[in-house]
């Protein structure tokens, strides 16, 4: 199905022009985040006593962490793939066992490598949304990517249509927890509070982060994503951590584990089938479809379907103004909750200026959805 011409906000750029060449923005915002996560990180260590040459030196072998593991992952997988969560407890864990090696300070030193390092994901997830990586899902309010994001590897299907700025939310978010880190290392907290609560304060805000997110090539295990897991992971290692007196106790961080693990069993036990319909993964066929199906008035239509055996197909209605959706399963009827899943997917993948739409239920098990389309 064709689609009107795409013309992002002009600050939506996947490559940016600087010194007489074009940049990828995301290694533009990545570069800035580790300056200024590295001026943070000094700043703090001197207002805390410690050796600038030490922090100097695990910010340096934190980028070598960095690119040794991006390389290693590259060839494993044969792609490029940047996990936040992979990096942290790598770059954390290396700049532990230095530490320990040359007799320094462990926790002092980690305070402030971890707030660095929250600056440096803060901007890149700046960069993640001018370039549409790890972006949301499907919503009727967000930013639209471009044919030049699909370019850089933006998915195809999703062009032009309004995604979730879960990126630029999380930004935010990572911001302020530093913000609060930082002023626990100011005030002189005990060594260790402000990385305890980086990890969990982060931890706890990106399981709810996951629930926004829209991207589909993200591994998943009973109802659940890998970095929710790996949130609950860290929390409760943090807890444990300090149960065992290796970091300053935090009464609040006890809270948040437990609030962390209903949250988990809350989320898992609580997807039903229509969840599983606009699944990233799922949602996205869909958009492919809806993308390529061609509009039509004259009988029969084609109908391409899903790996779920969703079937959708399309055509155009007397009044210029509204496209018919007809949706189908092959295994089984669709349930009504199914179809109102998909039928707010649809909407939300077709209409750019506020359409609505209609469900209706016709016959054998099959759903039919009208978009009116408001005028551009």
């Amino acid at each position: 199905m064709s689609r009107p011409d795409v013309t992002p906000a002009t600050w939506l750029r996947p490559r940016l022009a600087l010194f007489g060449r074009r940049w990828s923005s995301f290694h533009i915002c990545g570069v800035t985040g580790l300056f200024l996560g590295t001026c943070l990180a000094m700043v703090l260590a001197g207002q805390a006593g410690l050796s600038r040459a030490v922090v100097a030196a695990l910010l340096a072998m934190g980028v070598v962490t960095f690119l040794a593991l991006t390389m290693a992952t590259k060839i494993i997988t044969g792609r490029e793939s940047l996990v936040y969560y992979h990096h942290e407890v790598a770059i954390l864990s290396v700049s532990a066992a230095l530490l320990a090696a040359f007799n320094q300070p462990v926790l002092p030193y980690l305070d402030v490598t971890a707030l660095g390092l929250g600056v440096f994901l803060a901007f890149g997830r700046c960069g993640c949304l001018l370039v549409g990586c790890c972006h949301g899902k499907p919503h009727p309010w967000g930013v639209r990517y471009g044919d030049q994001h699909a370019t850089e590897g933006f998915p195809e299907c999703y062009v032009g249509v309004r995604l979730f700025p879960v990126q630029a939310l999380e930004s935010i978010t990572v911001a302020l927890i530093v913000a609060a880190g930082s002023a626990l290392v100011l005030r002189g907290s005990p060594a260790g509070a402000a990385l305890s609560w980086y990890i969990v304060s982060y931890s706890t805000a990106r399981i709810w982060l996951e629930e926004l997110r829209g991207d589909r090539a993200r591994p998943y295990w009973l109802q659940l994503s890998e970095a929710q897991w790996t949130s609950l992971l860290l929390i409760v290692s943090v807890v444990v951590g300090e149960w065992q007196g290796r970091l300053p106790f935090s009464t609040w961080h006890l809270v948040m584990c437990g609030g962390a693990a209903i949250s988990l069993v809350v989320l898992a036990s609580g997807r039903t089938v229509a969840d599983a319909i606009v699944h990233p993964r799922h949602a996205s066929e869909i958009a492919a479809i809806i993308k390529s199906l061609p509009q039509t008035t004259q009988g029969a239509v084609a109908v391409q379907r899903t790996s779920l055996t969703v079937g959708v197909s399309t055509a155009s209605l007397e009044r210029g103004d509204a496209v018919l959706y007809a949706l189908s399963r092959v295994d089984r009827r669709l349930t009504l909750s199914e179809a109102r899943a998909l039928a707010r997917l649809i909407g939300n993948l077709v209409s750019r200026s506020g359409g609505r739409h209609e469900l209706l239920r016709g016959n054998y098990g099959v759903f039919h959805v009208i978009l009116h389309q408001s005028p551009g």
